[in-house]
């Protein structure tokens, strides 16, 4: 870990439950290098992302999939590829968790 400071900007904005932050989270702490079990662990430290009915983070993680998915069907950037990749991974993790966390 460096001391550098990172700064999301939130192209796309919207209203929604408080824990769609941290989940938005885990996918740039991937992209940042992270594990899937490391990002997960960092997310729990938001009372959001905890209280969040397991059954709702993982329709999130779903339809989050979906959405890069169409976005790289579309423009086939290597980044766009990448999210894809990263947020398949993130809505496989959700659903393997022993009683979805």
């Amino acid at each position: 870990m460096d001391d550098r400071a990172h700064i999301i900007d939130w192209a796309w904005p919207t209203r929604g439950a408080a824990w769609i932050d941290p989940a938005i989270l885990i996918l740039r702490l991937l992209e940042a290098g992270h594990t899937l079990v490391e990002a997960d662990v960092f997310a729990q430290r938001f009372p959001s992302w905890r209280t969040a009915p397991a059954e709702a983070k993982e329709a999130f993680a779903a339809a989050n999939a979906a959405v890069w998915e169409e976005i790289a069907r579309a423009d086939s950037a290597s980044w766009e590829a990448a999210m894809v990749d990263r947020s398949v991974a993130s809505h496989s993790h959700l659903s393997a968790l022993p009683g979805k966390r």
